[in-house]
């Protein structure tokens, strides 16, 4: 499984965004601080979604 290709912000469990006046903001709920949806940590944690992908691309 290839999972740098899906490891990112944006598919971790703990990201979040909003949309305010200035902008969109990113945030990782986690970690409590503002991130990109391309930004990669080593706590990151898949959601449902990209798990499937990641098992289906595993081949089971």
């Amino acid at each position: 499984m290839n999972e740098n290709r899906f490891q990112a912000c944006a598919s971790c469990i703990h990201f979040f965004t909003e949309k305010t006046d200035a902008g969109m903001l990113y945030k990782c709920t986690r970690l409590g601080y503002e991130t990109r949806p391309e930004y990669k940590f080593n706590c990151w944690e898949p959601k449902e979604k990209v798990k499937k992908l990641m098992e289906k691309e595993k081949g089971r």
